[in-house]
């Protein structure tokens, strides 16, 4: 191809391509050179190309200088932007005008901003995605070519203040006929601590704006934007591997939930259902995954799991239930058989875009080959506003190879056992802290240990924070996860900066913050969103016979801080233990379930988890005589002395708890003490960031030495049929993401017990936490 003739833009100082030759055209495959930017070899820039043009990859790897390197003869800018090298990319609006793109350094960030205008662009960072005290820069191109970069504060919904510190600089800036590119960095830290926001590895909501023209020169007042919003992003993890096409050797099995069809008297639906791998001729990797949403079921899908199912004789138990339409999940309709499916390989929800693994490590297809041959997918759908006639055929699409990794991987489960024993106060800021014993990992892992590379951290509506610590001969090591911004519409896998080792004998803490001020009634752990969880998942290799390693408090303890002495019978047993065994399978009580799925099923039932409280008796004191314990818990007085709630809390945190331990299958791994206490340890001295004050300096940092620069196919990810290639990420054609104050929360009412119609469904809740699944 020759070198294309420029032509002067007649509105911009910037030049555009008028040859043809200079228009990408559509590939139908992948090629060895896009493939190797999967594998992390250097690449080329990212460009935009046109307005709204949707291409294969939809944002074409192509030289810089082709789109915008005929810039010719602008005066007072560069003629192109040097080549760089960028680790992420993201779309921050649905329509794909903005992308971001940015590598993350060892003191700054690089970003790189190509938005469908010619006017001003705007990219902000706060905590919550307000204007309200965001950290703001403003940057354009003028009429002859000049970039421009103003660093500003947001002190509530006026044009922003010019910042006395200007702490971003300007890369380099340029224009086409269609968009504009701006690159600039800034320190993680910098020391104005008055009007910048300080980044971090935590959850930020990066705000974005443009206008079609630019600003005055003459006046610091902006005109408002046309279009604005917000997105929630890591910018300090490493860049996840993704494929933009499937290469020849990479195969895909979707699993699509059935036609599911919601009910509209309950606002929340686990539904499972059972599917068997694809026939192999040989052992088999599964390398990734992505979700495929369906456009009925974008704004109700919450998460979605698949889980490996690990039981004897799984053809007689599992096979039957491959064809039928599902159950409800973890109450009377599903099969007991179908609680041995418990080890995730996927977990997915709201905001996350998928997984590929890194190319050394695959979990393994099959039964015969260290893996699982069945598989269970469960979808929990929300339906706060009760509508009717919602079907959905959601679910993921599973990217796997013959061509086998160097390692088997696996997932690990870390957190707060799902169980109503995780309790947050109304009206307070809430730590709930869960443990993973010693004699867990020393009983289960090989004596070189496995090493984790990548988590996934999850926690409900009133989740503010999440941490996963390791602790090792009574010390601290560093943290190997910590979001002090979470944010529940934005829970995306996250790439370990450096794999972790863990050893036999190796013990974790994960702390979950909840910010429950907002709350008139107590929040309890379970399935539902207005429920609460604290859970953490690692993958890593080499796999090893462990599914799960969580705690739960002691409840007798927490009763008695809540000043509950005596109960009916002092039992607990309405609380019984999780774990599955296979010699206790009714294969009669089987069939009749799957004859009911068959003909349709039994209505979905509410399963909230704090509805068990119903079955348990207070006899003393003589103030709570024959009252339940939920009726005690949801009375208001019974969380109006702060000191009782403070006492509550130090006893959470550092009290007694229960330890659990599963292989896979959920079976339990024996000689794990039933009772333990907050492990001792030496906390790991935590060094502090320096700041880096204000600079004129106009250099282009460099980028790390290994890049990961990826190419991506966007678009929202149709369910019907098959296509030659998945859409990664996905990107909705609107925001589903969930207004934390829009639920109706569940026992609002205060402290009356429910209706007695109820009852006959708390008994089959109470049966069912014999066999509650632990992971959701």
């Amino acid at each position: 191809m020759g070198q294309p003739q420029c032509k002067r833009d007649s509105r911009r100082g910037a030049t555009h391509a008028a040859s043809s030759e200079m228009r990408p055209q559509k590939s139908t495959t992948a090629s060895p050179d896009t493939y190797q930017i999967l594998r992390g070899a250097p690449s080329r820039p990212w460009v935009l190309v046109g307005r709204g043009k949707m291409f294969r990859g939809s944002w074409v790897l192509v030289p810089l200088a082709l789109c915008l390197g005929c810039v010719c003869g602008v005066r007072g800018a560069p003629d192109v932007l040097p080549p760089y090298e960028f680790h992420h990319r993201a779309l921050l609006d649905y329509r794909a005008e903005f992308v971001m793109l940015w590598t993350p350094l060892q003191d700054r960030i690089v970003v790189e901003l190509q938005v469908a205008t010619q006017g001003y662009v705007g990219l902000g960072f706060s905590n919550d995605g307000s204007m309200t005290g965001a950290d703001v820069v403003i940057g354009w191109v003028d009429d002859s070519g000049q970039p421009h970069l103003q660093d500003r504060y947001a002190f509530g919904q006026l044009t922003p203040s010019l910042d006395s510190s200007q702490d971003y600089v300007l890369l380099g800036g340029v224009q086409n006929d269609t968009h504009t590119m701006l690159r600039l960095s800034r320190p993680w830290r910098t020391c104005d601590d008055t009007h910048d926001y300080q980044l971090s590895g935590d959850t930020v909501r990066v705000i974005w704006c443009y206008y079609r023209s630019d600003p005055s020169p003459a006046s610091a007042r902006l005109p408002k934007h046309d279009r604005r919003g917000s997105k929630s992003l890591y910018l300090r993890d490493p860049s996840l591997v993704s494929t933009p096409d499937t290469p020849a050797h990479l195969k895909h099995w979707d699993v699509l939930s059935p036609q599911v069809r919601l009910p509209d008297d309950i606002p929340t639906l686990y539904w499972c259902k059972l599917y068997k791998i694809p026939e192999l001729g040989r052992k088999a990797h599964i390398v990734g995954y992505v979700p495929q949403i369906s456009p009925e079921g974008q704004p109700h899908v919450h998460h979605m799991l698949l889980y490996e199912c690990h039981i004897s004789d799984s053809h007689l138990h599992m096979n039957k239930f491959v064809d039928a339409q599902g159950a409800q999940c973890y109450d009377r309709n599903m099969p007991y058989s179908w609680h041995a499916c418990s080890t995730p390989i996927v977990a997915w929800a709201v905001g996350s875009e998928g997984e590929m693994y890194p190319d050394h490590v695959g979990i393994p297809m099959g039964e015969d080959h260290g893996g699982a041959t069945y598989f269970m997918l469960e979808i929990h759908y929300d339906n706060p506003n009760l509508r009717s006639g919602v079907v959905d055929n959601s679910g993921v699409r599973i990217f796997y190879t013959e061509e086998l990794r160097e390692y088997d991987a696996g997932i690990l489960t870390l957190g707060h056992m799902l169980s109503p024993t995780l309790i947050v106060p109304p009206g307070y800021t809430w730590n709930t802290v869960a443990y993973c014993s010693s004699q867990c990992t020393e009983k289960t892992l090989p004596p070189t240990g496995i090493r984790a590379f990548l988590g996934f951290l999850h926690m409900h509506l009133l989740g503010s924070s999440i941490s996963v610590q390791l602790i090792r001969n009574g010390r601290e090591l560093p943290t190997i996860m910590n979001d002090r911004n979470y944010d529940f519409n934005y829970q995306q896998a996250r790439v370990l900066k450096d794999e972790v080792e863990i050893l036999p004998g190796d013990s974790f803490i994960v702390n979950c913050g909840y910010d429950a001020t907002k709350r008139r009634t107590p929040t309890f752990g379970g399935f539902s969103t207005e429920e609460e969880m604290c859970l953490a998942f690692l993958t890593y290799y080499p796999r090893v016979n462990l599914s799960s390693c969580y705690s739960t408090p002691d409840l007798a303890l927490i009763l008695h801080t809540l000043g509950i002495h005596h109960l009916h019978n002092n039992s607990l047993q309405q609380f019984p233990s999780l774990f599955h065994r296979d010699d206790i399978v009714n294969e009669f009580h089987e069939n009749v379930q799957l004859n009911e799925m068959e003909t349709g099923g039994a209505a979905p039932l509410d399963i909230t988890l704090a509805n068990i409280y119903h079955l348990v008796t207070v006899t003393e004191p003589q103030k709570y005589f024959n009252r339940t314990v939920y009726d005690i818990l949801y009375d208001p007085a019974t969380w109006s002395d702060p000191s009782v709630v403070a006492t509550l809390q130090e006893m959470i945190t550092y009290g007694q708890y229960e330890p659990a331990c599963e292989f896979h299958g959920r079976r339990e791994v024996p000689g794990i003490p039933r009772k333990a206490k907050y492990p001792a340890y030496i906390p790991l001295k935590q060094e502090s960031l320096q700041c880096i004050p204000a600079t004129t300096t106009t250099t282009t940092p460099p980028p790390p030495s290994t890049p990961t620069t990826t190419s991506y196919s966007f678009g929202r990810s149709s369910s019907q049929g098959e296509s030659d290639s998945a859409t990664l990420p996905w990107a909705p054609e609107r925001e589903n993401e969930i207004d934390k104050e829009s639920l109706t929360q569940h026992g609002a009412g205060g402290g009356a017990p429910q209706s007695a119609a109820l009852t006959p469904y708390i008994v089959v809740i109470a049966l069912s936490l014999t066999t509650l699944c632990c992971y959701s």
